[in-house]
């Protein structure tokens, strides 16, 4: 690939006056191809790149460096010919230096007067002059790259292991362009696309009650869409997101993976009628696969959504139970006690007991085995079991040798 100073190409510096000159930006976080920069000869946003993630902080320390006149760091474009540049590396630099002057928000600095230490780049323009120009004649060092696609996807994934690195779908999506991607992005990686919306408000009553860890603008919501479907595709080898993504690469839309999704969250709405935050990041994906093939079906998710809050609330409000919501919900998933985190005896009942037996296991001598065990060889076990109603008091208690109590407990 060669690489070139935009500086030495155009025979003088490039300030910040020509970046922003022609600046448009018709950005719905989905759309690529929508941010325009330099008199609309440069895409600032190209389809391999991600949403603008900049937050307030990181867009002040942008433009204070500006003021200070240091170093901004390299930025690097695409030469696309005839004068066209797309970026390749920089974009929420350039993102805030453009808005900035665009007027989009304001700064505070030490450089501005202390009676009015906020400023936009509007208000600079008509009372400090001075420095509003020292903004636009800064030089910005880009270099400008030409080479082939494959090329340029490489030296992308490099310079972007530094800086606000991009996380694993951002990289993906770098990798599978297409009117496919630029539909699921509109659905799951913007604030009014219709999976982001599902998976944060309940529809029922139309609260804030999301189910879904990450953040959609960092691509997270699309990347747990993309892995549930994965998991749902019939096709064995789309068993991987860059398997699913490979193939459904040339869609005309993400219709099916928006239809996957929704079935998963309206399911999971449908079952759990009382929101606790619990249920916020749980793998809903398999659970709903494992519930679809019949694996759940002899646990409690399989009754109706009224039969699963009474039993959420009946264990709620169970002494015996000291586990905290999730383990809750995972029990009423998969039907194992151990989410419970059920109450064991206290070492004082375990010793009272371990002298009542005379060191035995009560199951040992019912079967003519009379032999005497340390402490330590016995466990403390409910003679009858937290399913059918015991609860954890002394006289429920009996010591049972390792293997007895194995093989007791298999049995409820």
């Amino acid at each position: 690939m060669k690489v070139r100073r935009l500086r030495d190409i155009l025979d003088r510096p490039f300030t910040i006056r020509d970046l922003a000159s022609g600046y448009t930006n018709n950005d719905d976080g989905a759309t690529t191809d929508a941010v325009k920069g330099y008199n609309c000869n440069l895409n600032i946003r190209p389809s391999y790149q991600r949403n603008s993630v900049y937050n307030e902080d990181k867009r002040q320390a942008v433009i204070q460096t500006v003021l200070d006149e240091c170093p901004l760091g390299i930025m690097y474009w695409v030469d696309l010919g005839n004068g066209q540049y797309e970026v390749l590396d920089g974009q929420q630099r350039i993102l805030a230096i453009c808005n900035y002057v665009m007027g989009n928000y304001s700064v505070k600095s030490s450089k501005f007067p202390s009676s009015a230490p906020q400023q936009d780049f509007p208000n600079l323009q008509m009372n400090l002059t001075d420095l509003a120009e020292q903004i636009l004649d800064y030089e910005l060092d880009i270099y400008v790259c030409e080479g082939t696609a494959s090329e340029k996807m490489k030296w992308f994934h490099v310079i972007n292991t530094a800086g606000e690195s991009l996380n694993e779908q951002e990289l993906r999506n770098s990798a599978y362009t297409g009117t496919w991607l630029s539909d699921a992005k509109q659905r799951f990686s913007t604030k009014s696309g219709r999976g982001v919306v599902l998976a944060d408000e309940n529809p029922n009553n139309d609260k804030a009650e999301p189910l879904l860890n990450g953040n959609w603008n960092r691509q997270e919501y699309l990347q747990t869409a993309i892995k549930w479907a994965s998991q749902n595709d019939n096709d064995d080898s789309t068993n991987t997101i860059e398997d699913y993504m490979l193939k459904h690469q040339g869609d005309a839309d993400a219709s099916e993976l928006w239809q996957n999704f929704s079935a998963i969250i309206e399911w999971v709405r449908g079952k759990f009628i009382s929101y606790q935050n619990s249920l916020k990041g749980m793998d809903w994906g398999t659970i709903y696969k494992e519930y679809q093939l019949g694996q759940l079906d002899n646990n409690i998710i399989k009754n109706s959504a009224s039969v699963i809050n009474e039993k959420i609330a009946e264990l709620v409000n169970d002494d015996e139970v000291t586990t905290k919501m999730k383990g809750i919900y995972q029990y009423i998933i998969y039907g194992d006690s151990k989410y419970l985190q059920l109450r064991a005896f206290d070492d004082k009942t375990i010793k009272q007991k371990y002298e009542e037996q005379g060191h035995h296991c009560v199951y040992c001598v019912d079967e003519g085995n009379n032999r005497e065990y340390a402490l330590k060889e016995l466990a403390g076990d409910h003679i009858t079991p937290w399913s059918l109603g015991g609860k954890t008091v002394p006289e429920n208690c009996q010591l049972l040798c390792k293997k007895h109590n194995s093989s007791k407990g298999n049995n409820y």
